[in-house]
Formats: structure tokens, sequence, C-alpha cells
């Protein structure tokens, strides 16, 4: 079995580079040529910077603005160090503020994701890397084109017109949609910065899509992004050349775990656990009914994806009922249509994938032993490692990821050979820090009249998931992360352990 105490980490550090590079409109403005630096800090450490330069270039014969950003952070997980590099792109026409291509580059460690975008009148052609899917969406005519550096059209509503709110339709870049965002007004400040005083005004963002939450101050000036703060530990701010060398690692592993001081050996019988929470999750906007599922029940209140409230998680084993036929034929269900499609990271019309799912599964005798078969290969065949695979087919080439990683390539696998399958997250608790919830992603799997199926492959739960899991909901976007503020085990079962029961000594280490 794999090392448990590395087990439960959903890559969701791709988060971490939203704090580099929060990104609003443009409107007409012509720029100075100019590099600027920013810090990054991380808990209170400078673990990397930004470099972002601005200057002309003519791209097919007209003038346009070419904007640069490189980033670099050093950071550790779980024991794992690795550096997170981000290297971006814009070419913005100075008339209109719409920029006409952009290019991003994300390596985390061995890792690599990468897009380019061409905006072809109101078209969007996204092209992502690895696999070079491509995509295109029509935009609306007065959607807000993003780059990283400049905001006038914030410094024209917030300080000129001085309006204390204001939602806006964006185009994001990296999740290749259009998004809406609410601003509000939190106030002013004078800041000193790199040696120099600025006159600024605070924004509270909001992204009515992903619950994303960014406080940003904008030089009232000239509408330049000063400083940002994401989920309070993450910050962002104009510093001096010097930043570069001045950086070191920073640990992540306060942002991922929520610490309960119950002590639970055996995760793996959890049966029964009530917890109370106070989480601030981002990648999608949270509802009751996402909360209230099979095998969990949620009371308590959600405001603007602030979760308050009290969890009861008792999963049940499946039982193998009323599963469909091996292969199954679910083209009639159009609920289920779309965990059948591949996408940018579940490659399930990969060859290489296909061939492999048809060799796991042949000779089952119904889709639930298919499904598990492939739930046993990748808890047994992929290791443990942060970064992770990212893609399925990365993963798979790499035979080695963090859970999300391997949840991605379970569902690629089940829908490669026609089970609708889904990636899912939220926490699970863990042993680590004398009893902890950590960030974490699984899998659904569709098995008709029975509904969908939990199964963690990652924890070597291939058939089921422990009741020490709290699900948050479907994984959806690049800026999934759980920001637990405070949670409490109120009560829990594990085996023959009851809550305020003394724990044995552990036969094993986690």
């Amino acid at each position: 079995m794999k090392d448990s105490k590395k087990q439960f980490l959903m890559c969701a550090l791709a988060i971490l580079t939203l704090v580099f590079s929060v990104s609003l409109k443009t409107e007409a403005a012509q720029l100075e040529p100019k590099t600027l630096y920013y810090g990054i800090e991380i808990n209170g450490v400078l673990c990397g910077y930004s470099e972002v330069s601005v200057s002309p270039v003519v791209k097919d014969g007209k003038d346009m603005t070419l904007l640069k950003q490189k980033v670099f952070a050093m950071l550790s997980a779980l024991g794992s160090e690795f550096n997170t590099e981000v290297k971006l792109t814009y070419h913005i026409d100075p008339a209109t503020g719409k920029f006409s291509y952009h290019d991003s580059e994300i390596k985390q460690g061995p890792t690599q994701l990468a897009s380019v975008i061409h905006i072809e009148g109101n078209t969007a052609r996204f092209t992502s890397t690895p696999g070079n899917r491509e995509t295109a969406i029509e935009l609306p005519p007065d959607v807000i084109f993003e780059n990283t550096l400049f905001f006038p059209h914030l410094k024209r509503d917030f300080v000129e017109r001085k309006m204390d709110k204001a939602t806006y339709e964006i185009y994001e870049v990296r999740e290749n949609e259009v998004q809406k965002a609410t601003y509000t007004k939190a106030g002013t400040e004078k800041l000193q910065l790199a040696g120099k005083n600025y006159n600024a005004v605070i924004l509270d963002k909001l992204n009515n899509k992903t619950g994303l939450k960014v406080k940003m101050w904008l030089d009232v000036e000239n509408g330049y992004l000063l400083k940002t703060t994401v989920s309070n530990n993450r910050m962002s701010y104009l510093a001096d050349p010097s930043v570069v060398n001045r950086i070191k690692m920073a640990d992540v592993d306060d942002t991922l775990f929520a610490k309960v001081d119950v002590t639970i050996a055996d995760i793996q019988a959890i049966s029964y656990m009530k917890v109370k929470a106070t989480v601030e999750p981002s990648g999608l906007w949270v509802t009751e009914e996402g909360l209230n599922v099979p095998g969990q029940r949620f009371t308590g209140t959600i405001k603007d994806n602030l979760i308050e409230g009290v969890f009861e998680i008792e999963h049940k084993r499946y039982d193998g009922s009323d599963t469909p036929a091996f292969p199954a034929d679910f083209s009639k269900d159009e609920d289920v249509k779309k965990y059948l499609e591949a996408d940018e990271f579940i490659e399930s019309d990969d060859p290489v994938l296909i061939k492999k799912a048809q060799e796991i599964t042949k000779g089952s005798k119904d889709s639930w032993e298919a499904a598990c078969h492939l739930s046993k290969w990748v808890a047994e065949n992929i290791g443990y490692a942060i970064p992770g695979g990212m893609t399925a087919r990365k993963t798979y080439d790499l035979k080695a990821g963090e859970c999300g990683a391997h949840s991605i390539l379970l569902a690629a696998f089940c829908r490669s050979v026609g089970i609708p399958a889904r990636v899912v997250w939220g926490c699970m608790y863990v042993p680590n820090y004398g009893g902890a919830f950590g960030q974490h992603g699984w899998s659904e799997i569709y098995m008709g009249r029975a509904g969908w199926i939990t199964v963690d492959a990652t924890a070597n739960e291939i058939d089921y998931v422990d009741s020490g899991h709290i699900r948050i909901g479907e994984y959806q976007s690049m800026v999934t992360a759980l920001n637990p503020k405070k949670m409490e085990v109120l009560d829990f079962k594990a085996g023959s352990m009851k809550m305020g029961q003394a724990e044995e000594p552990a036969s094993r280490m986690y």
C-alpha cells in the first residue's frame, strides 16, 4: 500500500498562481515601456516574485502593446519541494483595450500545462497542451478582456464615478468561458511600496461562478495593480528588483489542512462522522443541494460561498445491485451524457488510455465489476507524487500523481469504456498533525438505477469511500481550493472505536 500519510492532497496548487496574476479589463490606453516587480508571500513567507513588462510591438502591421509576465515561486507540500513557474503573454490593442492573442504556461515540478488563445471577432479560439485540444466559444459584445497589470475600467467606475458596486462579464482565459464577477468597494488606503507612496482604492472581487474571492488595491492615479490578497494567506505586492534574490521556500500545508486534534488510526474503518465546519471554498458556487447528497447531510448556512454548519457523513457500501451490463448503453440518458465525453484533463478519447482500459476490463460480467477493476489498477499502479500529472494521459505516462491525478485518470478510464464517471472534491480526515482534514479529490461512478457510487483509488478504497470524506462538489475549475477556517469533530465511529474512547497505538505508520 502507498504511504498513507501522503495520499490526501488534491492538487489545487494552481490557485497559488492567482495571487500572482489577478486579471481584469483593459480599456484604451497607451502604456509607457516599463518593467515592474511584485513580491509573493504565502503564510508570511516571501517565496516568489512576479516580473511584468509592457512595451510597444507591431503585429500584422498594427501597433499593439506587448505585456509579458513571468512568475517564480518555491513551495513545499507534505514534505515535497517543488518550484512553480508561470509565463504569460498578451497582445493588446491600445485603441480598444482588447487582446487579440494570449498564451500561458504553468510548470510545477515535472508537470506542465499550457494554452494559447486567438481572438477572431467575437470568437475566442482556445488550444491547450498537452493534447492540442482546440475549442471555440462566442463572446458577448460587452465582455471584459483581461490582463494582469492595469485596470482603467475599475478606475473609471470606482474612482471617477465613485461607484460602490459593479458586476461585469469577464472572459476568464484559463477556464475559456465568460463568468460574472461582482466588485465591491471596501475603502481607500495609503500604501508605501518599493520606496514610493501611493493612494489606493480597495476592491473585493467575488467570482459568481467559482466563488473565488480576491481583495485588490489599485493605484487611483492610473489603475495599476499595487497589491492583492487571496484567502488572507496569499499576497502579492509591488516591490523593487531586489525581491528576485530574497525569496525562500514556503510550506503550504497550513492552507490545505484544518487540525481537529482527534486521532483515528484506522481511517478506512470510519463508518460515521459528525463535523462542525467553517470553510470558504473556491472552484464552484456552493449550494445546499450540492452539499446534501447520498451519504452526507448538511445543516447550516451558506453565504457568498462561506459554509458554516454541521456535516453528518455515513457512506454505505454499494452491494452491486441493479448494476448495468457491460458494456452499457447510456446514450438515452441525457443527464449523464457529459460524463462520457472527453475534455482537456479527462482525455477519454486518447487511444492509449482506451486500449489500456479495454485490457483491464476484459471479461467483466457487469459495469460495476469493470469499474472496480479500473479503480484497483489505478490504486496499485499509480504512485503518489506532488505535483501530480494534471491530466489523465500525463498521469498514466508518469505513473504518479496526487489525488486529483488519480481521480482524473480513473474517470478517463471509465468514460473510455462507456461508464459515466466524474471527479468530486472536498476534504478527508487524515491522521496528519494528530488528526486533521486535508483537501482531497475522489471519484463518483454512475451505476444506472443505483445512482452515483463513490470510490477513492488514491486511498486504496477501490469500491467505497470511508465516512471521513466531506464532499463539496464536482471538480470544475483550476481555482479549486478548500480554504478551511475551522473544523471540529463532534462524533465518529471507526470499527469498534467511538468518540471519547482512548486511541490504541497504531500498528502502522501513516
